[in-house]
């Protein structure tokens, strides 16, 4: 009987690895292929939960292997569409293993970077629901309503409740209360922004991160100075002329520098061409349609 069972468990062990092999090799052919004929097929969870015959865990194990590979490709070559195949994936490797964190916490930042927030989101509810204790997850969806929906009550709510957990770090409590007093949102989003890069696994991952934590500082960076120059024009009696006036003046996050827009407003010169075009684009659009 145990004979059996280890023969048993060879041939499955061998047709997942030669699959696999297989997938391998034709690669070159796949990623050749034009995108619009290009398909990666992946059974459901439930099927491939059949077709694992008991061996859940090692089916899981190749299915993440796999969806991490395929992620850096996806991301570098900025192949949006290869969010599907990745939820789908994630969503298999976590019926497969539901008491495996590491799928839900990593894969829910990885549906995010590929623009797929529904499909983060639902990562990181799965993962709050297998892993009630963990404060990561909570937060998670927090950052996700905050920074990519824009719903300052959902993220609240999440952000509260992930503070309220034993694991979570204190700094959750103080974001948590900064979030329902409607200030200082952006500084737990920045920290959190920060700890993402320092896990980041590849340079695109990197940069998309840095990129989104770059635009946080900078929407706060813009507002202070606003409100000097307001200052400083209400003290002087005239518009303001010259950024520098209003120096030290702090490093632009966009690798810019400060100047004084066409709309009399401060700016990164970074900006200013993309407020230019905007501005352009609304008269144009007023004139067509009036």
């Amino acid at each position: 009987m145990f004979g059996r069972s280890v023969a048993f468990l060879s041939i499955a062990l061998g047709g997942l690895f030669g699959a696999h092999w297989a997938q391998v090799r034709t690669d070159d052919t796949r990623w050749n292929r034009p995108d619009d004929l290009r398909q990666i097929f992946v059974p459901s969870p439930e099927a491939t939960r059949v077709a694992a015959m008991g061996f859940d865990l090692v089916a899981a194990d190749l299915l993440w292997t796999r969806s991490v590979l395929l992620f850096v490709d996806f991301l570098d070559k900025e192949q949006v569409h290869g969010a599907e195949w990745t939820r789908t994936v994630l969503e298999t490797v976590t019926t497969l293993d539901p008491n495996w964190r590491t799928p839900f916490f990593y894969g829910g930042s990885m549906l995010r970077l590929l623009e797929d927030i529904d499909g983060s989101d639902v990562l990181f509810k799965r993962g709050e629901a297998a892993f009630p204790g963990d404060a990561y997850f909570p937060f998670s969806l927090a950052m996700n309503a905050y920074l990519h929906r824009g719903d300052l009550e959902a993220a609240t709510e999440h952000l509260t409740k992930a503070a309220q957990l034993p694991s979570a770090p204190k700094w959750y409590r103080n974001a948590a209360a900064e979030f329902i007093h409607r200030g200082g949102q952006r500084k737990a989003a920045v920290k959190y922004l920060n700890d993402q890069i320092e896990a980041a696994g590849s340079e695109r991952e990197r940069f998309l991160l840095t990129q989104k934590r770059n635009d946080l500082v900078y929407e706060q960076l813009e507002e202070q100075l606003l409100e000097r120059q307001e200052k400083w024009e209400a003290h002087h009696g005239r518009l303001l002329d010259d950024a520098n006036r209003l120096a030290p003046l702090p490093p632009d996050p966009h690798g810019g520098v400060w100047m004084v827009g066409g709309d009399g407003r401060i700016r990164s010169s970074v900006v200013e061409p993309k407020v230019a075009m905007r501005a352009r684009n609304e008269e144009r659009s007023t004139l067509v349609n009036p």
